[in-house]
């Protein structure tokens, strides 16, 4: 049969596309680090169309032996779609002939676990979680029933397993000091069984060669749910509780670190209770969950609610796989540098400098500085907080912050998700001008009222002109004011709230224009003034 030239070009595509992806993934990782950090590195090798691929598969979960047909469904009501859906992932992981792939299974629930062992010549217990749930339900839907009834779960949560999957295959091609689990948690849509079964099991284990249960020692978990579904902004929040705190604070970091450029909502909440990471915080352990909304059912900032959630239409033609992407890059070289770096036995501490003038006339000044750091980290400017901007190739930084008239106190301080350190520098302000207050009074005002503008500065004022203008933008009345008798760097002026031609004002906003002149030197105040009957 003669192939079409249409085939055969998407043919030659496809063909030169997987060409480049095969050379990408033999370059050695040595060659490719000379010109890239570990993070960079990483964050070139996240592809949506991997993730998208992943996603598909979970969502049609195709039935085993010869009868090929999709389930739809990973509930886990559902015997034969679990079974299937339990394989996938299993083969999945054992794509990384370095991962230890086992299965816990209890009460018909079935977790499946992949292990990145500690390199061979660590002594460190630490354990490392990256988990998602991979069951799914549609009971948004008045008639579905988990058995006979479609719940492909793309979004809810084939966007988390995917994300899981391709951080575990990417994270298994390095060795690090301490351990990495990823956990596939089935029952999460019961009342989080998977994950209640596993910290159960994880407080209390017993091992060999011991007779005493012992508490296994995991620092971190990362658990991953429903990441995909806005088009609005690349929008992630980050659920934790005092304790998890960090955890998301070296997620805030990594990402302005790598420039990810996802916009983080962080949700620090002992009671929000969504997902997995609950399990884990009743057991005192440290987990935060990401996902598109802690309430996907309604609207929020940034956010519009996703009217397929827990519905048979979470399908991946909803998904922003841009989206997903960002997520797995942003937990990928987060978990990367806390374990190669942050929980490193021979970190070093950052250090910083702070560059200011000793005095300035500029009430915004641009302050400069430099850092050392081996990990990633954000430089906050205080007291404005200002969030400066790093320059990780010379380890400079700089930031813009507001001055106030006389001394300023300065502080750098570097964040990193177990602590700060910083420096302090002062800076004097010397303006030949500066407001000390500005009073319009009364504010509200009635239309029949008398409206007093006075205005305070730290030199001598020489002329006060204050002009009124309606809210179309129209000068509606013009007045001068006079000097207080005691001190000329007070002057007052009153408005009768008329215009110019002597005609009552309508109710509304009327915009001040205060200016004043100082040594020749013009200087305006706007304020606003509302006007009723």
């Amino acid at each position: 049969m003669l192939m079409s030239r249409q085939l055969k070009q998407s043919l030659h595509a496809t063909l030169k596309k997987s060409l480049i992806l095969l050379l990408i993934v033999s370059i050695p990782f040595p060659v490719m680090a000379e010109v890239l950090s570990r993070g960079d590195e990483l964050l070139t090798l996240v592809q949506s169309d991997a993730l998208e691929a992943q996603v598909m598969a979970l969502q049609e979960n195709w039935a085993s032996g010869r009868n090929l047909r999709p389930h739809r469904t990973r509930n886990a009501h559902h015997r034969e779609a679990t079974d299937d859906i339990v394989h996938y992932i299993m083969r999945q992981f054992r794509r990384s002939p370095r991962l230890k792939v086992t299965e816990q299974v209890f009460g018909g629930i079935r977790n499946v676990t992949a292990v990145l062992p500690a390199m061979p010549t660590s002594s460190s217990k630490r354990i490392f979680i990256v988990c998602a749930h991979y069951d799914t339900q549609a009971v948004r839907e008045p008639n579905w029933n988990p058995l006979t009834s479609t719940a492909p779960g793309a979004n809810d949560n084939g966007t988390g397993v995917a994300a899981m999957l391709e951080i575990a295959y990417l994270l298994s091609r390095y060795e690090y000091e301490h351990e990495i689990r990823f956990i596939a948690f089935g029952g999460e849509e019961l009342g989080f069984l998977g994950s209640r079964h596993y910290v159960r099991e994880a407080a209390t284990t017993s091992r060999r060669g011991e007779t005493d249960a012992v508490r296994e020692k995991i620092i971190g978990v990362f658990n991953l749910d429903m990441l995909g579904f806005n088009w609005k902004t690349d929008l992630v929040e980050i659920i934790t509780n005092n304790d998890s705190a960090w955890i998301g604070r070296a997620l805030i970091i990594a990402n302005t670190w790598y420039n990810v450029g996802l916009k983080i909502r962080r949700t620090q909440d002992e009671f929000v209770d969504i997902s997995s990471h609950k399990s884990f915080w009743d057991g005192d352990y440290n987990a935060v969950t990401l996902t598109e909304s802690s309430t996907p059912w309604r609207d929020s900032q940034n956010y519009d609610a996703n009217p397929f959630y827990h519905t048979s239409r979470d399908t991946a033609d909803k998904v922003n796989f841009g989206l997903v992407r960002k997520v797995t890059q942003l937990v990928l070289v987060t978990m990367d540098g806390l374990l190669t770096s942050m929980f490193h036995p021979t970190r070093q501490m950052p250090h910083v400098t702070l560059q200011v003038p000793s005095n300035t006339k500029e009430n915004q000044l641009e302050i400069k500085g430099t850092f050392r750091s081996g990990f990633p980290i954000d430089i906050i400017v205080y007291p404005s907080q200002t969030l400066a901007v790093l320059d990780r190739e010379t380890q400079t930084y700089t930031a813009t912050v507001p001055l106030s008239p006389g001394e300023n106190t300065l502080r750098a301080t570097v964040r990193y998700p177990l602590g700060a350190v910083s420096v302090e520098k002062s800076v004097i302000l010397t303006q030949p001008f500066a407001w000390e207050d500005v009073i319009v009074f009364p504010n509200p005002t009635r239309s029949d009222g008398l409206t007093e503008f006075r205005v305070a500065a730290s030199v001598d004022i020489t002329d006060l002109r204050v002009l009124i203008y309606d809210s179309g933008g129209n000068l509606i009345k013009r007045i001068e004011g006079v000097a207080d008798r005691l001190d000329q760097r007070i002057w007052r002026t009153w408005w009768n709230q008329q215009t110019s031609y002597g005609l009552a004002v309508s109710p509304g906003v009327y915009v001040c224009h205060i200016s004043v002149v100082s040594k020749g030197e013009t200087y305006t105040y706007l304020e606003k003034l509302a006007i009723f009957r």
